[in-house]
């Protein structure tokens, strides 16, 4: 009975143990990805106010085609729901990714990817799945 304990112990921790690899993998690709930007010779800082209340920042790498997305104050959305991110230019509009509601209503850092000349990045409350065209009002609309 022992050994079965045992052998099951093990097998439990060496399930989540490749799991909490796997997770801080992730986690050391995204900061590496953040830090690129933040980094990048031609990085731009813009912040702004999202209507209905809260403020974002991003930093722009046009050469890289990425920015990092950061927001504080949004104001907290039902389960159902979820911010999206939304790039908006010439081609048409474009999901950039769902943001994690993270502690005091901040969230965080996002990277974006894929931009062109003449987007907008912008923000709606969608479905908490995200959606593939934008449902809803934009809440914030700033020219990259």
């Amino acid at each position: 009975m022992a050994a079965v304990v045992v052998l099951g112990a093990a097998v439990v921790f060496g399930t989540s143990n490749g799991a909490m690899r796997q997770q801080l993998h992730q986690a050391q690709a995204s900061s590496q990805q953040v830090a690129a930007v933040l980094t990048a010779r031609d990085a731009t800082m813009m912040t702004g106010a999202v209507t209905g209340g809260g403020t974002v920042t991003i930093v722009l790498s046009p050469s890289m085609g990425k920015l990092v997305f950061t927001a504080a104050g949004l104001h907290a959305l039902p389960a159902s729901r979820g911010y999206e991110l939304w790039l908006i230019g010439p081609a048409g509009d474009r999901p950039a990714g769902m943001l994690p509601l993270g502690s005091s209503h901040m969230t965080g850092p996002v990277i974006a990817s894929g931009l062109r000349s003449g987007d907008h990045l912008a923000l709606s409350a969608e479905p908490a799945s995200g959606t593939g065209r934008p449902t809803t009002p934009m809440m914030l609309d700033l020219a990259l």
